[in-house]
């Protein structure tokens, strides 16, 4: 089941693979990005997707220093993972970088992402870190501009949502048949 679009965000469950565990891939501006590892603990998907609402559910200006997004990508990418943080003692790098996306658990810890807010807008931009199994990914191969995608924040907060509510209703079946299988 697909909530969003694989072209601009987008969450594929595949409900029947796992019964522990929620199996999603999750897309990027046609990336699929976390083609190693998609079977995610599920309360902690659905803590992280509630997580996401909350930061994006109302309109925000663009962080400070916001150009495009893939020139954005690269200052945050600079700023957050390259050591020039915080020696930084000026320039756009920190304001973007707390932009960060997908920080979701082990199943997309080889993703560098970032969404940065602008008004009505969301702005999508990630790429999958050297050496974390990327070289695999559909379409990254040796990529080394970011995967970038812009949205209207209702179509972005909107597969939020319905990708929170499948990952609520799904943990809540495992959850129920877990506690079952202690009652007997």
């Amino acid at each position: 089941m697909l909530v969003g679009s694989r072209t601009g965000f987008g969450l594929e469950f595949h409900i029947e693979r796992d019964p522990g565990l929620l199996c999603v891939d999750v897309f990027v501006g046609g990336l699929h990005v976390n083609t190693w590892d998609n079977a995610f603990y599920p309360p902690l998907l659905v803590k992280k997707l509630g997580d996401e609402l909350g930061r994006f559910r109302a309109p925000v200006a663009a962080p400070a220093g916001f150009t495009s997004p893939a020139e954005s990508f690269r200052a945050a990418e600079r700023w957050a993972y390259d050591g020039t943080g915080a020696s930084a003692a000026s320039g756009p790098g920190e304001a973007l970088a707390r932009w960060e996306f997908l920080e979701w658990g082990e199943c997309t810890d080889g993703v560098r992402a970032f969404a940065f807010p602008d008004g009505d807008r969301v702005h999508l931009a990630c790429r999958v870190r050297d050496g974390d199994g990327g070289g695999e990914a559909r379409g990254a191969a040796d990529r080394r501009e970011p995967a970038t995608a812009t949205l209207s924040r209702a179509e972005f907060v909107g597969t939020l949502e319905r990708g929170h509510a499948v990952a609520e209703r799904e943990w809540s079946v495992r959850l129920a048949a877990i506690l079952a299988g202690y009652d007997t």
